[in-house]
């Protein structure tokens, strides 16, 4: 435990591979003794002012994670949330989106006990708070692609897609990363059908930022938006008397062709 507090001093260095060993050192000392003091003496480095400092604390938090699986750090970061200070719940959403970045896949077993947690970063006031929250929602929907968790993907899109209008260049940034994450995890067409609303809204800006959306999908998953367009031979004709409304229905036959 001296050694964890010597290393905190550590985590101030200048030269970059310093910090990285000191944060790798934390996940050691977690596997030898446990993850339990050492966290302890991470989450109250949350509370200090230097931003550097904080970093290197969230990413040692998730080394710990990684080392010592996750359900032995989880509830004591989540506890750590309810503190209402600013610098502590960005520093848990940091350690979070740090810590499913690294455990990929097992993030299967946590996304539903998170999900309330990462709602209402969401919808918090501070763009930070929702900055973080998209980050983290990134990292949880890579990690958990294809193994059955749509419903709570989809739950968590609801809370993201309102931030696309956002203002902040870093905030939009992180928003639309967490898209292109949900595309990957839910697939294009259900963020396709969130786009139809605002592509030809009249407002420029509501039309600007779901085009910027609509570009991303055609670029990245173009080949998969075929059986979420409509089908030309649906599509009403000219000739006023057979005028029929919009049909966008798709044939299993046509799917699966």
């Amino acid at each position: 435990m001296r050694i964890c507090f010597e290393l905190l001093e550590m985590l101030k260095a200048h030269k970059k591979s310093i910090r990285r060993a000191a944060v790798s050192t934390f996940g050691y000392i977690a596997k030898a003794i446990g993850p339990q003091d050492v966290l302890h003496t991470l989450l109250n480095n949350l509370k200090v002012q230097d931003r550097q400092m904080r970093v290197c604390t969230t990413v040692a938090i998730a080394i710990v994670a990684e080392t010592c699986a996750p359900f032995t750090v989880l509830p004591a970061i989540m506890n750590e949330y309810r503190v209402p200070e600013l610098n502590i719940q960005n520093g848990v959403l940091k350690a979070l989106s740090f810590m499913f970045e690294y455990i990929g896949d097992m993030a299967k077993d946590y996304i539903y006990a998170v999900s309330p947690l990462l709602e209402d970063a969401l919808m918090d006031r501070d763009p930070v708070h929702r900055q973080t929250g998209c980050a983290t929602v990134k990292h949880l929907s890579l990690g958990v692609a294809g193994l059955g968790c749509e419903d709570v993907l989809i739950h968590l899109l609801n809370y993201v897609w309102p931030n696309i209008f956002e203002e902040s260049p870093h905030v939009i940034q992180a928003v639309l990363d967490a898209v292109q994450g949900l595309t990957v995890a839910i697939g294009p067409n259900i963020i396709l059908s969130y786009c139809y609303q605002g592509l030809y809204h009249p407002a420029r800006k509501v039309r600007e930022a779901n085009w910027k959306v609509y570009n991303l999908l055609y670029i990245y998953a173009s080949d998969a938006l075929v059986m979420g367009l409509p089908s030309y031979h649906t599509l009403p004709s000219n000739d006023k008397s057979t005028e029929r409304e919009n049909l966008y229905d798709r044939t299993t036959l046509q799917l699966f062709i």
